[in-house]
């Protein structure tokens, strides 16, 4: 019984094990915080988070009615959020005493919302970019309409000229 309690308690904490993240910072949307310490544990909105470890790149967050996935992609950490107010994509955000990353709009990223609120009657304010992809063939957007079932595509050139705006959902 005694070997049985203890290959338990070791396979849980295996599971659970502090993971050798690095320092991040990370603001997703909905006003959610993610912090990490060097090796240490993660927390959400400043609470300690429930972290697994499922590989050397893949670590799941839990905490504060929010589960986070942290991706290691050589060496650049990748972060989504999912919560009862829904998903998407968090990014990466300056420490205290840390110079804040650029984080301008481009010219087609700022067209394509412009595009997408005029189509969906949603002001611009309320909508979230999640992804931007820069390509010779030009600027694909991917933005969150709430309330819509599936995201938005926006295709546009560099300069905001914009090709084409459609939902991605049926």
């Amino acid at each position: 019984m005694k070997k049985v309690l203890i290959t338990v308690f070791a396979l849980t904490m295996a599971g659970t094990a502090s993971a050798a993240l690095p320092q991040l910072n990370y603001e997703c949307p909905g006003k959610i915080q993610m912090h990490s310490d060097e090796g240490g544990p993660v927390y959400i909105n400043g609470k300690e988070a429930k972290l697994k470890k499922f590989n050397d790149n893949f670590y799941e967050a839990k905490g504060a009615g929010v589960t986070l996935s942290i991706s290691n992609t050589g060496g650049q950490y990748d972060v989504s959020y999912t919560s009862k107010q829904g998903s998407g994509v968090c990014q990466p955000t300056a420490a205290a005493g840390q110079a804040a990353p650029a984080n301008k709009a481009s010219a087609a990223e700022t067209a394509c919302l412009k595009a997408v609120a005029s189509k969906t009657g949603t002001a611009v304010s309320k909508l979230n970019v999640l992804e931007v992809l820069d390509s010779e063939a030009g600027v694909g957007v991917t933005i969150e309409v709430p309330g819509s079932q599936a995201p938005w595509s926006c295709l546009s050139d560099k300069q905001g000229h914009v090709q084409g705006a459609a939902s991605t959902g049926s």
